[in-house]
């Protein structure tokens, strides 16, 4: 089937491409963009907007900081000019034969041009869905090392702290708006990022993401399968990678601190000639922690890990350019667990390679054809010793656990410019996903599952004050046919302070390889994991509506949100308790339709199995903001109150808080080149489910973190200091022991206070 969608998207292609150079025009606006020393500002993003029509069509400036719109109709322009560390600018076009824009330096660093919303650049005051971002400068000026750190103070979004040291069973997933880390999507410039998630609960570890080589985190909220496919039900979260601003730029940065702790990086960039470069390595280690200190075994595991990561771009004209990278990690994880025959020793070495290429081709001023090429491979080999006991020798080993992924896609795409009024996009799309591992899958040599895909978007401007988005996608699974997911969104701009939001969007997720043909007999625990091929897949429907204010300076700004999504069929691992027969499990396996023969089921341990046990939903507000104060002074601040129950028992969900919260008071002297801030999280309590030694469920407490960031540079040397839960907020049972003597459970592994030094020389 992908072979004749391809030959379909060539005809129209090559179809497009002649009529239009048939009809575009000539008409164009030339520019370029500086920072008020004079020096040219290149990657700066330029917004042409018709103010007849409000249509908008972004760009990028060059090296030089030029910029070129051409094909245009007879009217009137604006253009709006945003770039990192700037204010926004924006004229009114009057026949210039050359345009000089200047920037100012921004009151406070906010994010105004996002991508993910549309997967076309896009102001973020145009948007129709709700998309928080966290930009290059935020990200720096919070000290943290990994995605999962810094999504932990964005409304809405959760993710545990202390889990950065854990094993893949306890790593760092995420909740968007209540929506749990299977049906949410985790991509590196539009790809998916891999490590098995379908075998490891749908995580992906955001702890193993390193910050060093992000520019920007952009967050969906609700139901993007209309553009991001079947695992983004419940959102996207997008890592863009960086591209240097200058011709050359290049630093070494060094951290440590408590734990063990040591983070070196090198990272280089560069633009010369169509080339543009970047390259980071990085190495971390932490020789993670124990909160339970009468027991043998620790909370989080120690571990180190190397990253290497490369981006090359090179444009053979203006019209046309390849981008490719190459994302190489490989982590080892060392920690002691008890299973049933005792304390043990797991050691888990993890390799994760990608490998992207984009090809990007203006047919025509109003045309952009797009083909793109992605492969990642995940390897897990696990090793098990048993320590020391009265039944196993030291050095006494369990099989193997090994965990193998392959995924592939081509995709291509095309945008085209259709009068004044509308932007349309259409793409086709193909995936391979393929599974393999010892005492993970009914068939060890492996599962595969590949989708097909055509999706489209209409992007109309009804007047220059409303814009309404329409898009779908069709997707045929080879395992379980075909689904629709359509959207609708809307964007008014009420005022040049105040912009409208609306969306609704249909979401489709097949059950995984895992959830299928999960085939796990844990050898150190009493339990035993099933996949259930007679699954139904999971299907969501998502509503957002909010409103975002902005002062004429840009000096404050506050936005609000309201939310409701709802997951049919939401699939989880239901535990049918210890199996004692054959014919205990027998009947339980055919009450699922399923086939006894082909299952070797072990007696005496708890036998889970993947079903559809129920039907959800979420909803709540997000409220966040951001004031600058005079004195160089900052404040911003952020709260989410979420509802997330079962439908069917109106019981709260675990793992979800009720209300969250975030404010920070920054400083940031650009003369003294001094910045500082402090940060408070706030989580109420949440229900934990069912924990060992209590009958039912169990509420953990709520709590609050504070983390304190400072820096000063010198010359071009960078010295900061960071400092996490400053008051060593811990879980209340830490160093408490039941009648028996063992420790009560542990709902929150968060390690305490924890301290970081570092220095950052950049080479000019």
């Amino acid at each position: 089937m992908i072979r004749n969608t391809l030959k379909v998207f060539i005809l129209i292609l090559a179809l497009i491409s002649l009529c239009l150079n048939l009809f575009a025009q000539a008409s164009e606006i030339r520019g370029v963009v500086k920072d008020p020393n004079g020096a040219l500002i290149a990657g700066a993003s330029v917004t042409l907007r018709n103010k007849q029509t409000g249509l908008e069509r972004t760009i990028q400036t060059n090296l030089q900081g030029e910029f070129r719109f051409s094909g245009l109709s007879d009217g009137g322009y604006e253009i709006i000019v945003t770039a990192s560390g700037f204010k926004k600018a924006s004229i009114t076009y009057q026949n210039q034969p050359q345009i000089e824009i200047t920037l100012e330096v921004a009151p406070f660093e906010m994010a105004t041009t996002v991508y993910s919303g549309s997967r076309q650049e896009e102001l973020r005051e145009s948007l129709n869905t709700k998309v928080d971002v966290i930009t290059r400068t935020q990200i720096r000026d919070t000290g943290y090392e990994t995605v999962g750190e810094v999504l932990r103070e964005l409304p809405g979004v959760l993710t545990r702290r202390g889990s950065e040291v854990g094993f893949s069973f306890n790593s760092a997933g995420q909740q968007i708006q209540g929506i749990g880390s299977r049906q949410s999507l985790v991509l590196i410039d539009g790809f998916p990022i891999i490590n098995a998630r379908g075998i490891k609960s749908g995580i992906i570890n955001l702890d193993r993401q390193s910050t060093a080589r992000i520019e920007q985190i952009e967050v969906v909220k609700g139901a993007a399968s209309a553009l991001y496919g079947s695992d983004a039900i419940g959102g996207v979260i997008n890592l863009i990678t960086r591209e240097p601003k200058k011709p050359l730029e290049a630093s070494v940065t060094v951290s440590g601190g408590n734990f063990g702790r040591f983070d070196p990086r090198a990272e280089f960039g560069f633009r010369k000639k169509g080339w543009v470069g970047f390259f980071s390595l990085e190495r971390h280690k932490n020789n993670g922690f124990d909160l339970t200190p009468t027991t043998p075994d620790t909370t989080g595991a120690g571990f180190h890990r190397y990253d290497l990561f490369g981006k090359l771009k090179y444009e053979f004209s203006e019209n046309l350019y390849l981008v490719g990278f190459g994302d190489i990690k490989r982590t080892n994880v060392k920690g002691i667990s008890l299973g049933e025959a005792g304390y043990q020793q797991d050691d888990v070495d993890e390799t994760l390679q990608s490998y992207g290429l984009t090809a990007n081709w203006n047919i025509t001023p109003r045309t952009v054809a797009q083909l793109r090429g992605y492969f990642s491979r995940y390897d897990e080999i696990g090793k098990i010793f048993v320590l020391p006991n009265r039944t196993f020798p030291r050095g006494t080993s369990f099989p193997d656990e090994n965990l193998f992924q392959r995924f592939g896609r081509i995709d291509a795409s095309i945008l085209h410019i259709l009068g004044e009024r509308q932007i349309l996009q259409f793409g086709v799309e193909w995936n391979t996903d393929r599974y393999a591992g010892f005492n993970r899958l009914r068939n060890a040599s492996g599962e595969r599952a590949d989708t097909s895909v055509v999706w489209g978007q209409d992007k109309i401007s009804l007047t220059n004050w409303l814009t309404l988005t329409l898009g779908f996608r069709f997707d045929n699974h080879s395992i379980f046919g075909s689904a629709v997911s359509p959207k609708v969104g809307l964007n008014i701009r009420a005022t040049e302070r105040i912009s409208l939001r609306a969306s609704w969007g249909r979401g489709f997720r097949a059950p995984d390889l895992g959830q299928l043909y999960y085939r796990l007999y844990n050898p150190t625990n009493l339990y035993q994991v099933f996949g259930n091929p007679n699954l139904a897949p999971e299907h969501s429907g998502s509503w957002q509506l909010g409103a975002e204010y902005s002062s004429t300076r840009k000096t404050y700004r506050f936005s609000i949100n309201f939310f409701r999504n709802d997951v049919r069929n939401l699939i989880e691992a239901t535990n049918f308790g210890f199996v004692r027969t054959q014919a205990q499990a027998s009947a339980i396996l055919r009450q699922l339709g399923l086939n006894p023969s082909d299952y070797a089921v072990s007696l005496n341990r708890l036998m889970l199995i993947y079903t559809n046990s129920s039907n959800i939903f979420t909803q709540g507000i997000e409220l966040d903001a951001e004031v600058k104060l005079p004195k160089d002074f900052a404040i911003s601040g952020a709260y989410t109150y979420l509802d997330a129950r079962n439908k069917l028992t109106g019981a709260y969900l675990p793992d979800r808080n009720k209300h969250q919260g975030f404010i920070k008071l920054a400083y940031d002297n650009a003369k003294l080149r001094f910045r500082t801030n402090i940060r408070g999280t706030f989580l109420s309590r949440w229900n934990v489910g069912s924990v060992r030694g209590f009958t039912g469920n169990v509420v953990a407490p709520g709590f609050q973190l504070w983390d304190f960031y400072v820096a000063k540079t010198y010359k071009n040397l960078d010295f900061f200091t960071a400092i996490d839960n400053i008051f060593n907020n811990r879980d209340p049972n830490v160093g408490k022991l039941d009648q028996t003597g063992q420790p009560l459970p542990i709902y929150r592994n968060e390690a305490g206070r924890t301290y970081r030094l570092g220095l950052q020389v950049k080479i000019k």
